[in-house]
């Protein structure tokens, strides 16, 4: 068998095992168990969270000098300033 006709079924069994990987997965498992109430929620959690992210943490905000308070110590920023 020669490499090009090997390939393409590579490929599908490769893509089978990560597609079997993934549903074994334990998050995986919590949410098939969620109720329509939980899917939901998490669905509106969501969206408010990317509306969040769009409009609060891209932004710059001339009232706040730095949207994240005490992130220059897990940045390093402040090892800069000494």
């Amino acid at each position: 068998m020669s490499s090009t006709t090997a390939l393409p079924g590579y490929r599908e069994i490769r893509a089978t095992l990560i597609e079997r990987d993934r549903s074994l997965r334990r998050e995986n498992l919590r949410v098939k168990a969620l109720t329509l109430n939980e899917i939901k929620a998490d669905e509106i959690l969501r969206r408010i969270r990317a509306d969040e992210e769009a409009t609060i943490w891209k932004e710059e905000h001339a009232s706040i000098p730095h949207p994240f308070p005490g992130m220059e110590f897990l940045t390093g920023e402040y090892l800069d300033r000494i």
